[in-house]
């Protein structure tokens, strides 16, 4: 009877330690987006399971760069879900959603590289669009960038450059000028023509 029960609680020590663990592996990394200069980077994760809230202390790793998962999340209802670690300087811009988690800034290079999530899921990526709009998809395409936090929230940034552009009044005084510097090539051709 002892080796009976002995048996059972071993069997129940394995699935309580099984269940422990398997918190966090099945989150996949989704899409990434960086400005030219690192300073606006996010990465999504998304998972289609349940009882995937179990993040700390693992790891998201980059080069030499490594982000810690401090906190789990908030439950454990996390079928169909993102997670979204961003930079300070995403967080300040409008139509930034609050990330989940803070990263800091140049975590990844946008010249090709890897993302690591906790050794369960490592993606090798080409280079990541840094004309300020498109993010880099999991399946090495690019499209306009959709983060998407844990509270389902889905935003739209642009921090591309803005061509620089005349006012109303310096396209008046360009135009002008033109006009006048082609009013007075004529006025000499035409004294040219008369004297010769």
């Amino acid at each position: 009877m002892r080796s009976r029960l002995a048996t059972l609680a071993s069997i129940a020590g394995l699935l309580v330690a099984t269940s422990a663990s398997a918190g966090h592996h099945l989150w996949d990394t989704t899409e990434i987006f960086s400005n030219a200069s690192g300073s606006v980077q996010f990465i999504e994760l998304f998972t289609a399971e349940n009882n995937e809230a179990g993040l700390g202390p693992f790891t998201l790793k980059s080069g030499a760069n490594t982000f810690t998962f401090v906190t789990n999340l908030s439950t454990t209802a996390t079928a169909n879900t993102w997670v979204l670690v961003a930079t300070p300087g995403f967080a300040a811009l409008p139509g930034a959603v609050t990330p989940d988690y803070t990263m800091p800034a140049n975590f990844f290079s946008t010249a090709g590289g890897f993302i690591n999530y906790a050794g369960v899921d490592i993606w090798n990526y080409g280079t990541v669009p840094t004309n300020g709009i498109n993010s880099l998809l999991r399946n090495g395409t690019s499209a306009g960038n959709s983060p998407t936090n844990f509270a389902h929230q889905t935003g739209h940034i642009n921090v591309a450059t803005p061509v620089p552009s005349l006012q109303t009044w310096g396209l008046i005084a360009l135009v002008g000028g033109i006009l006048v510097l082609a009013s007075g090539l004529l006025r000499k051709r035409a004294n040219d023509l008369a004297t010769a």
